[in-house]
């Protein structure tokens, strides 16, 4: 081990015109190695035990001249930030990626989900997408930034986080909260968008996400009348949840587009030809307007970047299988649109519900409403540039993540936070994201240590 990375820095420190660009094959080899041994490291969250993962990377960057600090959060968890200082003339960019994964299925995978085995040009493994590989991605990038020695108008943070999978009270809310001046910055880099074939015909569509859906975990409890089996009520307790829940189902809540959706459909909407483009920049419109809108609708993705969503997610009830129970539980997740009130969300659902029978029981805090990162910053337009030079085909657009991610800790006090992971990818790719057999391929790893070092030039120069 100790004699490949000594190879890689020769490679680094190798002389060569300033205007030269670093060995991608060498980055991209020394890349796949690492991915795949943080890859091997199981941070299954819960419990995550992240520590021996920060571990890795720490001991990584102290092969390459780069310090870096622990921050311990929990038994057997921590953060790890590390720092190469600029000029100062600009505030820093922090790359941020997060340690955890989430659980598997294994009974479901074609190979063991922690192996990290490198084979037909793929990282296989839990956590090979999410989000180990846009670590390693960063940290590489980071690196051959630092063997350059290039004057930097900027600190570059390169920051790895715990618990973003289970809220990230552990992870970057407790680096927020508790060392706020370690990651003040201009921007923060996370997950959330990606570059996806199959939308534009041969031309891949860069959704970089400059907000987020918020998430509400609610529980519904219903009552009724109990007894034997023998002796059924319409009234029991499963009964009355069901009729709920029946009526939720065939709730259509309403279609709403929140500025960034709209920026991105026009953008989009623009790089189209003939009706779909014309349907997307016209949205407003009451007559085309709703052909597409009943477009967007039809598709489970895109439908939740136009409205809010509830799923499905739990069922509980009886102690034996002759007793009706007196009580019922469903457990539902609600994806709310940024700009929405979650206090006028649960009364409308209420009167959706109408049965008092039925009561509604949020299982975390109440979201606060936060504003979008604007998509007219030096980093947005840094990303753009580097994709028009590594992706000449696709078009870029600001979107929304309809899941969650740590950018909320951020936004929350001031600092913009933008998800785009810097990888080419299709349903294929999308679908092993928290599913089976998930996977990242070589030529993605290449394509994201690329576009970061792009951006990280970009955004040093005065």
């Amino acid at each position: 081990m100790q004699t490949r990375w000594f190879v890689l820095t020769m490679l680094f420190l190798t002389a060569r015109p300033a205007a030269a660009e670093p060995d991608w094959d060498a980055l991209t080899n020394e890349a796949a190695q690492l991915l795949s041994r943080y890859v091997q490291i199981d941070t299954t969250n819960p419990p995550g035990n992240e520590l021996p993962a920060a571990r890795l990377l720490e001991q990584t960057l102290t092969q390459h001249g780069v310090g870096s600090t622990l921050y311990p959060s929990a038994d057997n968890r921590a953060n790890l930030l590390a720092r190469l200082p600029g000029s100062g003339r600009a505030e820093p960019l922090v790359l941020l990626h997060h340690m955890d994964v989430v659980p598997v299925e294994v009974a479901n995978w074609s190979f063991p989900p922690f192996s990290g085995e490198i084979r037909d040009g793929f990282v296989y493994g839990r956590g090979s997408i999410d989000d180990k590989s846009h670590g390693v991605v960063q940290l590489f990038a980071l690196l051959a930034r630092h063997q350059e020695q290039r004057p930097c108008t900027r600190d570059l943070v390169f920051l790895a986080v715990a618990d973003e999978e289970v809220g990230g009270e552990a992870g970057a809310r407790f680096m927020v909260e508790r060392h706020p001046d370690l990651v003040r910055a201009a921007a923060v880099w996370n997950e959330g968008g990606a570059s996806v074939e199959g939308i534009l015909a041969d031309h891949p569509v860069n959704s970089i996400a400059t907000t987020e859906k918020n998430s509400l975990w609610l529980t519904l409890d219903a009552t009724g009348e109990g007894g034997h089996g023998s002796a059924p009520t319409p009234d029991g307790a499963i009964n009355v949840l069901i009729a709920a829940l029946a009526r939720i189902a065939a709730w259509e809540t309403p279609i709403h587009l929140v500025p960034s959706v709209r920026d991105g459909f026009d953008r989009l909407g623009g790089a189209m030809f003939l009706g779909g483009g014309f349907l997307l920049r016209n949205l407003d419109s009451p007559v085309i307007g709703s052909l597409a809108r009943g477009r967007i609708t039809k598709n489970r993705v895109t439908n939740g970047l136009v409205r809010n969503t509830i799923a499905l997610t739990g069922l509980r009830a009886g102690v034996k299988h002759n007793v009706i129970p007196r009580a019922a539980e469903a457990d539902i997740d609600v994806r709310l649109l940024p700009d929405q009130s979650p206090e006028e969300f649960l009364a409308e659902l209420q009167r959706v519900i109408d049965d008092p029978r039925v009561t509604i029981r949020p299982l975390r805090e109440l979201p606060e409403l936060q504003p979008p990162s604007p998509p007219d910053t030096p980093f947005f337009a840094a990303v753009e540039q580097s994709l028009a030079k590594r992706l000449p085909a696709s078009v870029t657009v600001p979107g929304m993540l309809t899941g969650g991610s740590d950018c909320k800790a951020f936004r929350a006090v001031g600092i913009p936070c933008y998800g785009y992971q810097p990888l080419l990818g299709n349903t294929d790719m999308i679908a092993r994201i928290h599913g089976v057999d998930e996977r990242l391929s070589l030529d993605n790893l290449r394509l994201g240590i690329q576009v970061t070092y792009d951006v990280l030039t970009t955004l040093c120069e005065p």
